[in-house]
């Protein structure tokens, strides 16, 4: 079943994928995207995991308009491969009264500190 979401917010890319960084540093992405639909958006929360912070825009988005998610990533104490989601939850709902909600992804590799 298709998401009802991807006919609202389409992003300029959904997995941010960096190729390395050393452990304990802090990796920075921005995910932009579009109000592709006919209604006004508003991002109700975005969450993702305690490793990172995350800004995102706090005012409504009208048809046309663009959003974006802020994230800083802490990779202290995390070593070797990650793979991290970043779900985005709109006040807005699909047609059966439930949110929309779009995912993101960060992918990378953590290299040991030396």
């Amino acid at each position: 079943m298709a998401n009802p979401a991807d006919a609202e917010v389409k992003f300029d890319f959904e997995i941010l994928a960096f190729e390395s960084a050393t452990e304990g540093d802090e990796v920075m992405a921005i995910y932009e995207f579009n109000n592709i639909g006919q209604q006004t958006l508003e991002i109700e929360i975005v969450s993702a995991c305690d490793c990172m912070e995350v800004e995102w825009t706090r005012t409504p988005i009208p048809p046309g308009g663009r959003g974006k998610v802020e994230i800083v990533f802490d990779s202290t104490g995390r070593p070797g491969e990650v793979s991290k989601d970043i779900d985005l939850i709109f006040k807005n709902t699909d047609r059966d009264g439930y949110p929309l909600v779009k995912r993101v992804m960060l992918k990378g590799n953590i290299l040991p500190r030396k």
